[in-house]
């Protein structure tokens, strides 16, 4: 953990301070303190998550400072969408080696200042008369403030953010002993051949659940309804990438994420039902030598506290989960995109019968929507953004919601993405019906890596200044390069980096 303070609070607490790189300033254990009356706000530098300790004035040296900086941290997280399970290994993770600087970063410091007219400003958003505790404080800061991404311009609440934190940097796997018996799931073998991926182990094991079911003389309503439940996590889990073996307490997000992903919210008796359902299905799972005792304590575990947490009036976040779901549709489907975040695609973008070739090659994230992808397209090749334009595979045409005409095979391009696409076929990019401006996108490679979530397009090479709008598509601009050498000219790609995320953003707004 790296914690970066002020001087004043430095020399307070008789602190040596170390110089980072500002790489480290901002990752996922890099903290920055603000002391603000008589509170001090502790934020994560990435996440902008903050924590809550009171009376800086009683701390004297940094050893009693990270002893109450702890304790507020494990009982925010206590109080916080996490599963109980995760708490020890995100509070190791955070809490290891502790090192203090008094590098700390405008952004961060413009970030903690808002906190800081929340909390205490004319505007406060905190109700004092309720005494509420630090990590209740925190928990209200973190659920009710959004921040932006500046290289897409999309706002993200800051506990959305650090509950996907604890779903993708924190696992807690089931250990199967790889016996003869179970064997036959192909998972986890050490024989690459015999690897199969999460969607085939997830058919194998819904087919033995059927037959683990029927060998148990349930009713068959019993069946249907616990191969139902089952089906549901299965597919959810592989949304994520994952399968019902990758992590225990993915179930937990499952149930507190219900209402979204299914767009009602179960009944009294309806938890009730799920819940013998998935406690049925881990019982399965550890009959299958798939669990162990502990495994199938832990799967438990995370069932009843993600039916209580979705079930209780007590916690703010889950109104204020459903509130900002239905204020950002364009994130519905988000989850559906995770699964795509640790993959990079290179594409290769090339204008269609025009001489000589006008092409650019960049890499993007798997879960760059296609509208996005679309943008960034345009963007490479100069174009303005105010022409219609529709993403077209085969008979397949992707539109902007707006656009649908109703007619053919239509998709909504806002509801796809990169990592959904069929990349053994070309993807054309027609803009502007007039000029008939024809990009073809060709997928080049897939390469395995990890990136964070809306990872800014990055340009490799290419050639071409680019379109000119409203000059007669292909032919015009080829009579216009007759007189002006620079429409064919080698790309600059320096100064083509300093333009494009701007020129993104700007077709972007465009379509709006």
């Amino acid at each position: 953990m790296i914690i970066a303070v002020e001087n004043s609070l430095a020399q307070h607490l008789h602190i040596n301070s170390q110089i980072m790189s500002p790489s480290e300033l901002l990752d996922t254990n890099a903290w920055t303190i603000r002391v603000a009356g008589e509170f001090m706000i502790i934020m994560n530098n990435l996440m902008s998550f903050p924590v809550i300790v009171r009376h800086p004035q009683r701390f004297n040296d940094s050893r009693s400072f990270m002893t109450a900086f702890k304790r507020e941290f494990l009982q925010l997280l206590e109080i916080s969408p996490i599963p109980h399970a995760k708490i020890r290994m995100i509070r190791d993770a955070q809490f290891g080696k502790v090192a203090f600087t008094r590098q700390i970063q405008p952004e961060t410091q413009q970030q903690l200042q808002k906190y800081q007219n929340l909390m205490i400003g004319p505007n406060s958003i905190i109700d004092w008369e309720k005494n509420p505790s630090n990590a209740e404080i925190a928990l209200q800061l973190a659920e009710q403030t959004q921040i932006i991404n500046q290289a897409t311009d999309e706002e993200y609440v800051v506990m959305d953010i650090f509950e996907d934190y604890s779903i993708t940097d924190f696992k807690v796997p089931s250990h199967p002993e790889l016996n003869e018996h179970n064997r036959r799931y192909l998972y986890r073998s050490l024989s690459i051949n015999d690897i199969m991926n999460a969607t085939a182990v997830g058919e194998k094991i819904l087919d033995d659940y059927e037959e683990y079911l029927e060998e148990r003389n349930k009713s068959e309503s019993i069946i249907d309804r616990d191969l139902d439940c089952a089906a549901d996590y299965i597919g959810y889990c592989e949304a994520l990438g994952e399968s019902v073996l990758d992590d225990l307490t993915l179930i937990y997000h499952y149930f507190i994420n219900y209402e979204k992903l299914h767009n009602e919210r179960p009944t009294d008796t309806s938890f009730r039902s799920k819940s013998d359902a998935f406690r049925e299905f881990g019982k399965f799972l550890r009959a299958e030598d798939l669990f162990s005792s502990e495994d199938y304590d832990k799967f438990v575990q995370a069932v009843n506290q993600g039916i209580k947490d979705l079930n209780s009036k007590q916690r703010m976040y889950h109104l204020q989960r459903i509130i900002r779901d239905m204020q950002r549709q364009v994130r519905n489907q988000r989850e559906h995109a995770i699964q795509y975040v640790n993959k990079q695609y290179t594409i290769y973008v090339e204008l269609s019968n025009y001489t000589p070739k006008m092409w650019r090659r960049f890499t993007v994230s798997g879960d760059t929507r296609l509208d996005t992808l679309c943008f960034t397209v345009l963007a490479a090749f100069n174009a303005d953004g105010n022409h219609l334009f529709e993403l077209q595979q085969g008979s397949v045409r992707y539109q902007l919601p707006i656009f649908d005409s109703g007619f053919g095979q239509t998709k909504d391009i806002t509801q796809s993405w990169v990592g959904d696409c069929d990349i053994s076929h070309d993807f054309h990019l027609i803009y502007d019906f007039g000029d008939m401006w024809d990009f073809k996108i060709k997928f080049e490679e897939i390469t395995p890596k990890r990136i964070p979530a809306h990872t800014s397009p990055e340009i490799i090479d290419g050639f071409g200044y680019g379109i000119l709008e409203d000059i007669g598509g292909v032919t015009g601009l080829a009579q216009v390069a007759k007189d002006d050498g620079s429409i064919n000219s080698q790309l600059n790609i320096t100064e083509f980096k300093k333009k494009w995320p701007r020129q993104i953003e700007k077709i972007h707004n465009c379509y709006e």
